[in-house]
């Protein structure tokens, strides 16, 4: 089951997987040429395997009930893929009687019913003819679209304009599988931004903490190290991950009235820049550090985009940033780009002896 933006999860994945195996997965129809219809040309010539994969994967995720969620490459191909349907169903007449079945109909009139007693806004008829309707689909489907602009947005930041980026507020690297094999060949890491890197750095840490012995470097005679430590620590390890990647990391730089932790920015970008500030989960200046410290830092030095880190020793520091977490989510335009990571360096219990 693939998660859409709509309480009628059943309805959709049912009503898609019937037209993907009516008119996609026959007997006659070739996968190469649906694929050849439904895409870009240089996505055909470059990616085909992936692109078959991804529509067999849409094939089977709409039929089973784990909860799937797409990719950019699911998204488009659905996206076309139900325009293509919207379109056929124009042209033939009989469409609703050849693609929808005996429980599609039923799902749609058990979706019309709770829609009339949700708001009932609309009289019955009214949402017949929407659910009925394939052209309105894509408004059920995806929360936005941006993924038809792709060529638009690499363009614009290819020209130091990502003002397009700034605007939809999206992030170019999760439709880089999108962009032509050479222009994914100039980025080695498969990452346009800054912040990608940065957050990709993090999730590596994370699962060498978790998986490994990093968390010993964090511990010393059995005690948690200070912080200062711990800044020295990561940036040893970051000093090594962007090595040779032309990424500038500079500790306690100076910003505004204060310092941050660190200040990473692209040699080769000006708008790549990204501030990282670490506090202890144990901290009396947590919830400082995040609402004003950290924001002052980036009005004053025009960064865009920043990290809050949270290092935990102790169940009771873990639940505290967990909480922290929750009740700090803002919606105004600056915090919006503060990604707060809980860094958990609690000691892991070994494998006892038999």
């Amino acid at each position: 089951m693939i998660v859409f933006q709509t309480i009628h999860q059943e309805l959709f994945n049912y009503i898609l997987h019937n037209f993907l195996e009516i008119e996609v997965f026959n007997e006659d129809t070739d996968l190469g040429d649906m694929i050849e219809i439904l895409l870009p040309k240089y996505l055909y010539r470059e990616q085909y395997r992936s692109c078959i994969k991804a529509l067999e994967e849409l094939f089977l995720w709409t039929e089973d009930f784990f909860y799937h969620e797409m990719r950019a490459l699911h998204e488009l191909l659905l996206f076309h893929f139900v325009e293509y349907m919207a379109e056929l169903q124009q042209d033939l007449p009989d469409f609703n009687q050849i693609y929808i079945d005996e429980k599609g109909h039923s799902l749609i009139e058990q979706a019309i019913k709770a829609d009339c007693d949700e708001d009932g806004d609309l009289e019955s008829e009214d949402y017949r003819e929407i659910y009925y309707d394939i052209f309105l689909y894509p408004d059920f489907l995806f929360t936005d679209t941006d993924f038809l602009l792709i060529d638009k947005i690499y363009n614009m930041r290819k020209a130091g304009k990502p003002f397009i980026e700034e605007m939809l507020g999206v992030n170019i690297d999760y439709y880089f599988e999108l962009l032509p094999m050479d222009i994914q060949e100039q980025y080695k890491t498969k990452h346009i931004t800054l912040t990608s890197e940065v957050s990709s750095m993090l999730k590596y840490i994370e699962k060498r903490i978790r998986y490994g012995n990093l968390y010993k470097l964090f511990w010393e005679n059995n005690h948690p190290v200070k912080e200062e430590r711990i800044q020295l620590i990561l940036e040893n390890i970051m000093d090594a991950y962007f090595y040779n990647q032309e990424v500038e990391i500079t500790r306690e730089a100076l910003l505004g009235n204060g310092k941050v932790d660190f200040k990473l920015y692209k040699t080769d970008h000006e708008d790549e820049k990204v501030l990282i500030e670490l506090k202890r989960g144990s901290s009396t200046y947590l919830k400082k550090g995040y609402e004003k410290q950290l924001t002052d830092y980036m009005l004053s030095s025009n960064y865009k985009n920043a990290f809050y880190l949270i290092a935990c020793f102790t169940d009771n520091e873990y639940e505290r940033s967990v909480k922290f977490i929750r009740n700090h989510v803002y919606t105004d335009t600056i915090q919006l780009y503060i990604n707060i990571s809980i860094l958990d360096l609690r000691k892991r219990k070994t494998a006892s002896k038999s």
